[in-house]
């Protein structure tokens, strides 16, 4: 199975399982987990639910490569995301104490899954990012509500960019809540599911941060939409490394999560996951998607032809007009 369920001590056991694509989430899977989830809010059994990914990493993300390879004709476009996002939704209002171990990645669809959670465990080899900008695709699963939250611009940054957070940066922008030592992990599990508490095995965090040291340049450069960006970035201290990453990204991508992340600072996490699915229908339909997919998860040459090729052929107004407009309730 790639998704398992235990009943421990009334504690809820989540355990995604599939170790060989990172515990990526495919639509069974976020089938599975929502009627568990449904069925577990009202059981007066379960106190409590941890999740945890089989293996070294916690999750990479939504199965997106299955999505693709799924076919234009193909119901999963629209299935997949749908149910991931009512899943999101389902997770931030559960009612009760729910702890996922971030241990090695968590990116993506991952984040989705465990973000809107209370507890989020980090250990020296926890590596968050939202790298769909590199596939043609934005920062989803109610990114446009969590990273738009962030001060200094820096969920602009982390969403075009697709930097890689370490344990600390986790825990000093709030994305994380504890920090444990990975061979402490086994036992604050154990310590959870018989007491529900966590307490005994936190720690501070080992890693240095880097990210808060920048915040102010980054400040700067983030602000704006994707072209004052660019140019912000082009006189900066920055250059060397950002902009040249983000010449790299998909160009439409880029345009629209800037855009995507202002509207959500304004909206309710159901209303930022509404905007997002629309916008999901709207983006795996473009060629940029097939071709991201195809680049870095499948041929792997890193190398996709996006279309346009620059964001200076994107008209910026047709992005806000369409997610000003697609906005009505579909959850």
């Amino acid at each position: 199975m790639d998704i398992n369920f235990e009943i421990k001590n009334n504690t809820g056991l989540i355990i995604l399982n599939r170790p060989k694509s990172l515990n990526a989430l495919n639509l069974k899977m976020a089938q599975d987990f929502a009627l568990k989830l449904d069925e577990w809010k009202s059981n007066k059994a379960i106190h409590r639910v941890l999740l945890i990914g089989e293996g070294n990493h916690f999750c990479a993300g939504g199965d997106v490569k299955s999505v693709h390879l799924s076919g234009n004709l193909s119901d999963l476009k629209k299935q997949f995301f749908l149910t991931e996002y009512k899943l999101n939704l389902s997770i931030y209002n559960f009612p009760k104490p729910y702890l996922s171990i971030w241990k090695g990645v968590v990116m993506g669809g991952g984040v989705g899954l465990s973000l809107y959670g209370d507890y989020r465990v980090v250990t020296k080899s926890s590596k968050f990012a939202m790298p769909e900008t590199a596939i043609g695709f934005f920062p989803d699963v109610g990114g446009s509500f969590f990273l738009s939250r962030l001060n200094y611009n820096i969920g602009v940054f982390l969403g075009l960019t697709g930097h890689v957070l370490n344990s600390s940066e986790m825990l000093e922008l709030g994305l994380a809540t504890h920090y444990c030592p990975e061979d402490e992990i086994d036992n604050l599990v154990q310590h959870f599911i018989n007491s529900g508490d966590i307490k005994k095995f936190i720690q501070n965090s080992q890693n240095k941060s880097a990210i808060f040291e920048k915040r102010e340049i980054i400040d700067k450069c983030f602000a704006g939409n994707i072209k004052d960006i660019f140019n912000n970035l082009k006189n900066s201290s920055l250059k060397e490394y950002y902009f040249d990453n983000l010449i790299k990204k998909c160009p439409m991508s880029l345009a629209v999560t800037v855009e995507l992340l202002k509207k959500g600072k304004s909206k309710s996490i159901q209303e930022c996951l509404e905007m997002e699915y629309k916008l999901s229908q709207m983006m795996v339909n473009r060629n940029d998607f097939a071709e991201g997919i195809e680049a870095v998860l499948i041929k792997k040459h890193h190398n996709p032809k996006w279309s346009p090729k620059s964001i200076d052929k994107i008209n910026l107004k047709e992005i806000d007009d369409f997610l000003e407009t697609n906005t009505s309730q579909i959850f």
